[in-house]
């Protein structure tokens, strides 16, 4: 009994301190901060449950207390899934912009896990010494070799847990049902501590699975009225949300789908717009500008384009609609397989095919350096890679990544990024632009006059092409007369000078981590 124990017990608890981060990643995100709190409050819990534990443990009745800990830190993991999202949605302001939000997700974070898995994790942290209390109250055994038989058994039941919820559990059953298996096996060691006496509490139980995997959780706060969602699903990697609405464009009020990943907030990772290829103005449309720049809109000639962080294909969407169906040949390259999926179920994504091929399942970094078909070099690549709605992968912004972009360019060929900041002295387009300078010869930024978004390009010529070249050019039916007008501006770009060698970003060496939480820090920013 002692062993299965202590298996179910260590099981349990890495099932959930690692779903536990993707549960309230639906509501605050899974950015280090977010994990750091999960797993500080549970190994606070677990310590301060040790100590507990042994102190019952010293007071006799280990073999009524056991049972006890086992069955209510079980009903509490299973009750998690219906509490999580209410008590986030308690704490979460009912607007929330994303440069507003990251000191009331850290600590709306923390709240929650104090609140909802600290209770549940503290009872398990007493089982250990409990049952080496009970093992070693038997003549036949000594407290090292119980010790050791708990910890080990232990450990694996830890091992086994880590394995089975991130490969396993979580993509296959979701988070909710990585919660009722811990919460269920926490059940069923507690059934064994009880030597039989388990069925007096199965009716409990079954309540309580029932309420946390049914009960459905509440609407994000940012749900917009009038929205609605229209899938939601839990990939490997993320909870991922297509949401529908209307909003003003041109002539008429038009439908209008959105992806929005883990909180969501008022960001979003594609945008479809019933009967246009273009955003209303959104970062995605200055995409649209880059094959002005390299006059390839005319020529006639095929233009090869790399979407980093493709997502559900907006950019390749606009792209296509500036340069046409047939001349353009693009690759896209997405972490979530799931993101395609959803992009050709609802954002209008085209099959794979002669002229455009998705890869899902692949780090943007893997398919620069590694992956070589037919040695392709590309005219353009977009680089439009985030992770935590506000951070830059620093694997996908340092000096080595730039080199190995520019390997895989033309010698005309043009690399540009989406970068987010509040002004063009911001400190996290300072860093990557400035990395970016000491790769190519030129580096211009663009800001995107509704947005925190920079449009970031670095090629081979000259600067200030851009704004004559659109001069010359007719702009494209249906792109924002706002963006063209002011993309048109001399003024509205800046030219970056690279870094010195000792502060570009590099794989090695990266602050841009503390450079976002600066900018959409503790501290109101106003943007400029």
């Amino acid at each position: 009994m002692i062993a299965a124990v202590a298996l179910l017990t260590g099981f349990a608890v890495m099932v959930v301190e690692l779903s536990a981060v993707r549960m309230l990643a639906s509501s605050f995100g899974d950015s280090a901060p977010v994990w750091t709190n999960v797993i500080g409050v549970i190994l606070a819990a677990l310590a301060l449950g040790a100590v507990t534990g042994g102190w019952l443990a010293d007071r006799g009745n280990a073999h009524r207390i056991l049972p006890v800990a086992l069955l209510v830190s079980g009903g509490l993991v299973l009750l998690a899934p219906m509490l999580a999202p209410r008590v986030a949605a308690w704490i979460l302001p009912e607007a929330l912009p994303l440069d507003r939000a990251l000191a009331v997700l850290i600590e709306g974070s923390l709240a929650v896990s104090l609140l909802v898995f600290a209770p549940a994790v503290l009872l398990l942290g007493a089982v250990s010494p409990l049952l080496i209390r009970l093992g070693s109250e038997s003549a036949e055994e000594t407290v090292g070799r119980v010790s050791g038989l708990v910890y080990a058994t232990g450990t694996v039941g830890s091992l086994i847990g880590t394995f089975l919820a991130t490969h396993v559990l979580v993509p296959r059953l979701g988070v909710s049902g990585a919660f009722l298996f811990a919460g269920v096996s926490l059940c069923v060691a507690g059934a064994l501590a009880l030597a039989g006496r388990g069925s007096l509490i199965a009716g409990g139980i079954a309540l309580l699975a029932t309420l946390g995997a049914v009960v459905p959780a509440p609407p994000p706060v940012w749900l917009a009225e009038g929205d609605e969602i229209v899938e939601q699903r839990e990939s490997y990697y993320q909870l991922l949300r297509v949401i529908e609405g209307r909003e003003p464009m041109l002539d008429r009020p038009r439908r209008i789908r959105s992806l929005k990943i883990n909180e969501g907030l008022d960001s979003y990772h594609s945008v479809w717009i019933d009967g246009s290829p273009f955003t209303n103005g959104r970062y995605y449309d200055s995409f649209a500008l880059l094959p002005f720049l390299r006059g390839d809109v005319e020529s006639g000639e095929e233009l090869r384009v790399l979407s980093l962080g493709c997502a559900a294909g907006s950019i390749l969407r606009v792209l296509r609609a500036v340069v046409g169906e047939e001349r353009l040949a693009a690759v896209g390259v997405d972490l979530d397989p799931d993101v395609i999926e959803l992009g050709r179920k609802w954002f209008g994504l085209p099959e794979d095919g002669a002229r455009q091929r998705m890869v899902g399942n692949l780090d943007a970094r893997v398919y620069v350096e590694r992956v070589r078909e037919h040695g392709e070099l590309f005219d353009l690549i977009c680089v439009d890679t985030y992770r935590n709605q506000i951070y830059l992968p620093p694997h996908l912004t340092s000096v080595e990544f730039f080199r190995a972009v520019r390997a895989r360019l033309t010698k005309a060929g043009v690399v540009a990024l989406n970068v987010g900041d509040l002004s063009h002295e911001g400190p996290v387009i300072s860093a990557v632009a400035g990395t970016l300078a000491a790769v190519f010869p030129c580096v211009e930024s663009f800001r995107v006059a509704r947005a925190r978004n920079f449009l970031l390009f670095g090629h081979s010529g000259s600067p200030g092409r851009m704004p004559s070249a659109l001069s010359r050019s007719r702009r494209p039916a249906g792109l924002s007369e706002k963006l063209w007008g002011h993309a048109m501006r001399p003024g509205a770009y800046r030219t970056w000078k690279g870094l010195p060698e000792s502060e570009c970003l590099t794989d090695l060496r990266s602050n841009l981590g503390k450079l976002h939480e600066r900018i959409y820090g503790r501290l109101p920013v106003r943007v400029q």
